[in-house]
């Protein structure tokens, strides 16, 4: 996945555990490229680098699959990966279709197996204070919940086209990609139930240079002006959905939005006050109550700090702050510990095919031009 497995290797190491095969309670965290660059192994730091997924299901030292593939991979890894008793940790969107993140869900339920989904971004502790002021009724009953991803890192017509721009390998657009993290938001917060959607999207980079030979492919990097390959996947979407409790929400997400370099976040209106995040100040939510003298209100600005165990394995005080690698350290740091406790850890698979019978909804919308029935999932967790 484009920089996801460089980015699961820097944990290792920076959150309290190590990775590595052999030890007795050890995980040996290992990634693959679809490409033949052995050469990436030695830069990541692994002990031993393969071009060949299956190598890593077949070898016993292996305890933890890490999966940073594209979408259309995931599936084939997991399902090897549960066959031959190994721990499964899959980037997000779990798989292509609901159908499979079902078959997935399922089969590691009856094998007893340890499942991750990497919704990095609920990893961050901030969150827990968000989640912890609903649930004491800091803001009453939910009404409305406004979630966001924009960011404008493909805004440029220029820049290569890559696996996320071909339906076929990347299953959905930007509702699978990012759309994804926005549900995850309402899921951990909420932990209720989408009933119907609307979805609408728009591709407004119809076509992408070729990656150059000489560099292979890179996030951000401009690609061979004289080959042009189709995107055939969305660049921006929109969604609106009622949830249980008779509740509104509308997700957005983009990956064109020029000047918006990176910002994913929400609002959540409940019936006596609100919650606000956004990812332009990290380490910190904004709380509203509907209390005391109307010139006296205003929203309150709430650091997380080392009260959350996860925090202070990082920061020994407020104001320090975490970014974007902690966050993936804290997600790596919890499939580690889990599998040498033996507790299920979390988001885990059920959670990643909760999220993806929603995205389906929305990619059903789209086509049909109309609200969608979100069905219940039926999957053993």
């Amino acid at each position: 996945m484009d920089g996801q497995g460089p980015r699961h290797v820097l944990p290792d190491g920076t959150a309290g555990v190590r990775a590595r095969a052999g030890g007795a309670g050890a995980a040996d965290h290992r990634r693959c490229r679809p490409r033949p660059r052995r050469a990436r192994g030695v830069e990541c730091s692994f002990d031993k680098a393969t071009t060949d997924w299956r190598e890593i299901i077949d070898d016993p030292k292996v305890d933890i699959v890490d999966i940073c593939t594209p979408n259309d991979m995931h599936f084939d890894v997991a399902m090897a990966a549960i066959e031959a008793g190994k721990h499964v940790y899959c980037e997000k969107p779990l798989a292509n279709t609901v159908d499979l993140a079902r078959q997935m869900t399922e089969a590691a339920g009856k094998a007893g197996t340890i499942t991750l989904v990497g919704f990095n971004y609920i990893q961050n502790p901030v969150h827990g204070l968000a989640k912890a002021a609903f649930e004491r009724g800091e803001i009453g009953d939910p009404r409305y919940m406004r979630i966001f991803f924009n960011c404008d890192f493909m805004a440029d017509p220029n820049l290569q086209h890559s696996w996320r721009n071909d339906i076929g390998r990347a299953g959905s657009g930007m509702i699978g990609d990012v759309g994804a993290h926005c549900l995850s938001y309402f899921f951990y917060l909420l932990d209720r139930e989408v009933e119907e959607v609307m979805c609408v999207t728009a591709n407004v980079i119809p076509d992408r240079p070729a990656p150059l030979a000489a560099s292979g492919f890179k996030l951000g990097a401009e690609g061979d002006r004289n080959r042009r390959i189709p995107n055939t996947t969305d660049d921006m979407a929109t969604v609106l959905f009622r949830f249980a409790g008779g509740g509104l929400g509308h997700f957005e997400c983009s990956r064109v939005s020029t000047g918006i370099r990176f910002d994913i976040g929400y609002d959540l209106i409940g019936t006596t006050g609100s919650l606000r995040y956004s990812y332009e100040r990290i380490n910190d939510i904004q709380l509203y109550r509907e209390q005391g003298p109307v010139e006296g209100r205003g929203f309150t600005r709430i650091q997380m700090g080392p009260s959350d165990p996860r925090y202070a394995a990082m920061q020994p005080v407020s104001g320090l702050g975490l970014g974007y690698n902690d966050y993936k350290a804290i997600e790596a740091r919890e499939m580690l510990v889990a599998v040498a406790e033996g507790r299920k850890a979390w988001p885990d698979f059920a959670f990643g095919y909760r999220v993806q019978n929603v995205v389906e909804a929305c990619m059903q919308s789209d086509r049909e031009r109309a609200w969608v029935r979100v069905k219940p999932t039926k999957a053993a967790a």
